[in-house]
């Protein structure tokens, strides 16, 4: 059974600052050469690296029929539009066209309602408006907890914090807020939500990692591996450097992005050792993903919407 890679991006998460040196061509061609069965990408909050996606993917197929290259978002999803809070992040990914036009109602009226908050334009997807179009198009994606950038991973660092200092209101806070947000995704997107972690070997990760599997288990979700590649291999790891310090100025990236690239099963396999992960299960879980997806094409004809015209009057002009 081959793993299917439900977070991965590509040059398309650039749009609001430095984040990714992946072209989507090959992206989806290092998939292939490293045995994957699947690739979703998920950049940052954008969509529009979709048709390249999905045309790519159909170009490919009768050479690999049997893989697939699912269109899906990385959003920010928030309570609210408030400035000043944490914009955590969370993967959606499209099961089928239904689920596509999902996303793009959901990316429409995230940029729709942008601002700006400590110098970035901010694009989040409220709890309500993600609600909504579920509720209006079910059935239609599937959603993971994405990478430490999620909430359930920033609460688990919340709480083992907490724990260290025998913050018993910390503790009781951080465990009410990951609770909460697990029952609320589990009644909305019942089995198609997953509980997503990472394969890295930094101190954060393993912990993260050690508590999700126990979060996961408590809660009845199944666990899958997100590599959130963000350049193709380990050896483009200091060209991704430099690049996300281009612009002036010196980034922290190494601990950040150590391990975000696409990496193969031999390195997956000993990053997550650390954190007693069963690799057979993550792999069994996430070729779930792969059977969910639907292999199809956004392209169609250009389409005229109708407006009726309201019949005015003549006048005569003289």
């Amino acid at each position: 059974m081959k793993r299917f890679e439900c977070h991965s991006h590509s040059e398309f998460s650039n749009l609001r600052l430095l984040d990714c040196i992946n072209k989507i061509p090959t992206l989806i061609d290092r998939a292939i050469e490293i045995g994957l069965s699947g690739i979703a990408i998920t950049d940052h909050e954008c969509v529009c690296g979709a048709p390249q996606a999905n045309f790519y993917a159909q170009d490919i197929l009768k050479e690999h029929p049997d893989f697939k290259v699912a269109l899906g978002n990385e959003i920010y999803l928030t309570p609210n539009r408030e400035m000043g809070q944490k914009y955590y992040h969370f993967i959606l990914i499209a099961k089928n066209k239904i689920g596509f036009r999902a996303l793009r109602e959901l990316s429409s009226r995230a940029w729709m309602n942008s601002y700006w908050d400590r110098g970035l334009e901010r694009v989040p997807t409220t709890y309500d408006d993600l609600e909504e179009i579920v509720n209006k198009y079910p059935n239609s994606l599937i959603a993971t907890t994405a990478c430490l950038g999620g909430q359930v991973s920033t609460q688990v660092l919340n709480l083992i914090k907490a724990e260290k200092h025998e913050d018993t209101m910390g503790i009781a806070e951080a465990h009410n807020n990951i609770v909460n947000f697990i029952l609320w995704c589990k009644k909305l997107f019942g089995s198609d939500f997953y509980i997503e972690c990472a394969p890295g070997q930094s101190h954060e990760q393993i912990v993260v990692n050690k508590r999700l599997k126990s979060i996961a288990a408590a809660f009845k979700c199944k666990m899958v591996l997100g590599t959130d590649a963000h350049y193709l291999t380990k050896k483009d790891r200091f060209v991704h450097k430099a690049y996300l310090n281009s612009k002036g100025g010196e980034r922290e990236v190494d601990a950040f992005y150590e391990y975000a690239y696409l990496q193969d099963e031999n390195e997956i396999k000993e990053n997550i050792a650390p954190s007693e992960l069963n690799y057979d299960e993550l792999i069994n879980n996430s070729y779930e993903i792969y059977n969910k997806i639907e292999n199809y094409s956004i392209a169609h004809k250009q389409t005229i919407p109708k407006v009726k015209v309201k019949n005015y009057p003549k006048e005569e002009v003289g």
